[in-house]
């Protein structure tokens, strides 16, 4: 693993928690700082957004 990936991966690891924590906690937030958790928790889908995906969009796609 390149030294780039072994940080992003390591970022990741760390960032979760915090980024789930701040969710739970969201009404505490003013709105623009609420907004920019929902985005960033769409970006990295910590948040279920209702898009179905692997199987799920496969299986979706068939014809009935």
């Amino acid at each position: 693993m390149t030294p780039v990936r072994i940080a992003e991966k390591t970022y990741r690891n760390w960032s979760s928690p915090i980024l789930l924590e701040l969710k739970a906690r969201e009404h505490q937030l003013e709105p623009a700082a609420r907004q920019a958790l929902e985005n960033v928790l769409v970006e990295r889908r910590l948040v279920n957004t209702g898009n179905p995906a692997g199987p799920e969009r496969r299986s979706a796609a068939k014809p009935q």
